[in-house]
C-alpha cells in the first residue's frame, strides 16, 4: 500500500514537471513539442487537470476549437470534481467550436461554480444570444456588467441581445454607450449605423457616428469600409467608393480597402474594380475573398474564359463554394457553353404548397394568422445593410423560440414539402444531389415585407445548399398580367457587357413554397400599388 502511494506521488510529480516544461516550450515557440508532451502526460494521468487546461488553451489559441472542445468536454465528463476555471474553459471551447446546444448548459455549470465571475456570466450571454434566447442573453449580460465586467465588449453583447430581441430603443442606447467607452469599436459602429438606417432610411443620420470617429481616426480602414457598405445599401455607390478612396490615399496598400473598393466599383467601372483587386492580390494573394472578387470583376469585363479558370481554382479549394458555382454558370452562359444548361437545372426548382399545421382548419386560416404575427414584427422602415431587398424590411425569425403560435407552427408546415423535395431529387454527382443525405437543418430564416416598388436584386446564397421563398401574403392581383412581383431565376447579379437576363420565372401565390439550389441567381421583379408582399425565406444545409 505504501509503495503504491509513493509511486502515485512520483507520477504526480513527474506530470507536474512535464506540464511546467510544456508551458516553457510553448512560451519559447515550440508548440508542437509542448502538445506532444501534454498528450503523453494525459495518456499516463488522464485526470491531470493542469495538463488538460494547458492543452485546451493551446488548441484554442491555435484555432483548433473543435479539438479543444472535444478534449475538455471528455475530461469534464470523466472527472468527478473539476474546478470552476476548467468548467469555464470547457464552455468557452464549446462556444468557439460552434457547439451552441452544448455550450449553453456548460456555461450554466461554469456560472454555478463561479457565481462571482463576470467572465462566465458574459460567456453565458453570448451563448444564449447565439442560441436565439435573446431576452435571457440580455439578462445574463446585465448580470455580467453588475459583477464588474463592464467594458465595451460586455456592453456590445447586451446591445446585440436587445437588438435581436426587438428592444430597439434600448439597443440603440447601449450601442451608443459602447462608443462612448471605445469610439472606434467597429461592431458597435456597424450595428448602430444599420439600426439608425433601418429606423429612418436616412443614410446621413446613420453614418453620423462613423463620420465623427473618422474625423479623429481618418486612417481607420474598417470604419471606412463600414461607412461604404452603408452608403452602398442606400444606393449611393459612388459616395461609398469616395469614402474608400480617401482611406486608400492614406494607406495605398491596405488590401481590405482595395477589396471593398473593387466590390463597389464593379457596378460603374469594372476596369477600375479589377485594378483594386490586383492591388489587393499583391498583399493577400491567397485570400479566398480576393480570388472571388477577381472572378466577379473578370465576369463584369466579359472575360468569361478567365472566370472559368478562376472559379475552377475556388472550387478546388472548396467544392461547395456557392459563389464560384454561380459565377461559373454565368461564364458558361456568356460563352454559349452547353454546360450552362446542364448545371443550371431548373428541374431542381420545385414549388409546392405548405402543409396545414395542426391547430388550423385549413391553409388559408393558418396563413392569415401567420401574416398577422409577422406584420407585428416588421416595425422598422428600411432594409438591412448589405441585403438584397429594396423598399422593404427584413427580420430574423426562429420558429422554435417564437412566442406566436403561428410562427412556432411554421416548422411543422415545412416538414412535408422539404421531405418530399429531398426524396424527389434523389442522389447524384452534381453539387446539390451529392450532398443529399435525406435530412437537413435550417441554417438561417427570415421574413421580408416589401411595399410598392419593392423587389430583390438578383443574388445567390453562397453559404447555403438549398434556399427558398415562401409566400405568406400578396397584394390583390399582383402580377396577373405583367409578371410584377414574380420570382425570376438566371439574371446575373454582376453587370456584364452582354446582359444575362432571367430565363426562368415563377408566379407567387399565398402558401406556395419554392425550393432551389442556393447558388442559382434569383431575384424578384418590382411591383407597384397598394398592399405588401410578405414572405419567409430560409437556407437549408445537409444534416
Amino acid at each position: 500500500m505504501l509503495n503504491a502511494q509513493l509511486a502515485f506521488g512520483a507520477h504526480r510529480d513527474d506530470a507536474r514537471h512535464d506540464v511546467e516544461r510544456a508551458a516553457r516550450l510553448q512560451r519559447d515557440g515550440h508548440g508542437g513539442e509542448a502538445e506532444r508532451l501534454l498528450r503523453e502526460v494525459l495518456a499516463r494521468q488522464p485526470r491531470d487537470a493542469a495538463a488538460a487546461a494547458l492543452l485546451g488553451r493551446m488548441l484554442l489559441a491555435g484555432e483548433r476549437a473543435a479539438e479543444a472542445a472535444t478534449l475538455l468536454d471528455r475530461f469534464v465528463r470523466a472527472t468527478f470534481r473539476v474546478s470552476g476555471d476548467l468548467l469555464l474553459l470547457r464552455a468557452q471551447a464549446l462556444l468557439a467550436a460552434g457547439r451552441i446546444e452544448a455550450a449553453v448548459p456548460a456555461f450554466h455549470e461554469a456560472v454555478a461554480a463561479c457565481p462571482r465571475s463576470g467572465t462566465a456570466q458574459l460567456g453565458l450571454a453570448v451563448a444564449l444570444g447565439q442560441h436565439g434566447q435573446h431576452e435571457a442573453a440580455a439578462l445574463a449580460a446585465r448580470s455580467a456588467i453588475a459583477k464588474g465586467t463592464d467594458n465595451p465588449g460586455a456592453r456590445f453583447v447586451l446591445a446585440r441581445a436587445l437588438f435581436d430581441g426587438g428592444d430597439i430603443d434600448e439597443a440603440e442606447a447601449q450601442f451608443r454607450h459602447v462608443l462612448r467607452l471605445c469610439p472606434t469599436h467597429v461592431p458597435a459602429h456597424t450595428n448602430l449605423a444599420e439600426l439608425v438606417w433601418m429606423r429612418s432610411g436616412d443614410a446621413a443620420a446613420a453614418a453620423a457616428e462613423i463620420d465623427a470617429a473618422l474625423r479623429v481616426a481618418p486612417g481607420h480602414a474598417m470604419l471606412r469600409i463600414a461607412k461604404a457598405r452603408l452608403l452602398e445599401s442606400a444606393g449611393e455607390h459612388e459616395r461609398g467608393y469616395s469614402a474608400l478612396a480617401a482611406g486608400l490615399a492614406l494607406a495605398p496598400d491596405q488590401p481590405d480597402l482595395h477589396l471593398a473598393a473593387a466590390q463597389l466599383a464593379i457596378g460603374f467601372d469594372a476596369q477600375r474594380a479589377l485594378a483594386h483587386v490586383e492591388r489587393a492580390q499583391r498583399s493577400a494573394p491567397d485570400r479566398t475573398d480576393v480570388v472571388a472578387a477577381q472572378a466577379d470583376t473578370l465576369l463584369a469585363l466579359g472575360r468569361a474564359r478567365d472566370v472559368v479558370d478562376v472559379t475552377g481554382e475556388l472550387l478546388r479549394r472548396d467544392p461547395c463554394d456557392g459563389h464560384a458555382l454561380a459565377l461559373r454558370m454565368s461564364a458558361w452562359r456568356l460563352l454559349g457553353d452547353e454546360r450552362y444548361r446542364t448545371s443550371c437545372d431548373y428541374a431542381l426548382v420545385r414549388a409546392s404548397m405548405l402543409d396545414t399545421p395542426p391547430g388550423w382548419a385549413d391553409l388559408g386560416a393558418y396563413l392569415h394568422d401567420l401574416a398577422a404575427a409577422l406584420h407585428r414584427r416588421h416595425v422598422l422602415r428600411a432594409h438591412p445593410v448589405r441585403q438584397t431587398l429594396r423598399h422593404g424590411t427584413q427580420v430574423s425569425i426562429e420558429p422554435a423560440r417564437a412566442t406566436e403560435p403561428a410562427i412556432r407552427a411554421f416548422a411543422r408546415a415545412l416538414e412535408g414539402p422539404v421531405r418530399r423535395y429531398l426524396e424527389g431529387i434523389g442522389y447524384g454527382a452534381d453539387p446539390l444531389r451529392r450532398r443529399n443525405t435525406g435530412a437537413c437543418r435550417v441554417a438561417d430564416m427570415w421574413s421580408v415585407r416589401l411595399r410598392s416598388r419593392g423587389h430583390h436584386v438578383s443574388h445567390f446564397h453562397g453559404r447555403g445548399w438549398l434556399s427558398s421563398a415562401c409566400y405568406i401574403e400578396l397584394p390583390p392581383g399582383m402580377g396577373e398580367r405583367d409578371g410584377a412581383g414574380w420570382l425570376a431565376f438566371g439574371e446575373c447579379g454582376v453587370p456584364t457587357p452582354t446582359p444575362l437576363p432571367a430565363d426562368y420565372v415563377l408566379k407567387p401565390e399565398p402558401g406556395l413554397l419554392v425550393l432551389f439550389p442556393s447558388w442559382l441567381w434569383h431575384g424578384t421583379r418590382p411591383f407597384h400599388g397598394n398592399g405588401t408582399r410578405l414572405t419567409i425565406a430560409f437556407d437549408l444545409v445537409p444534416a
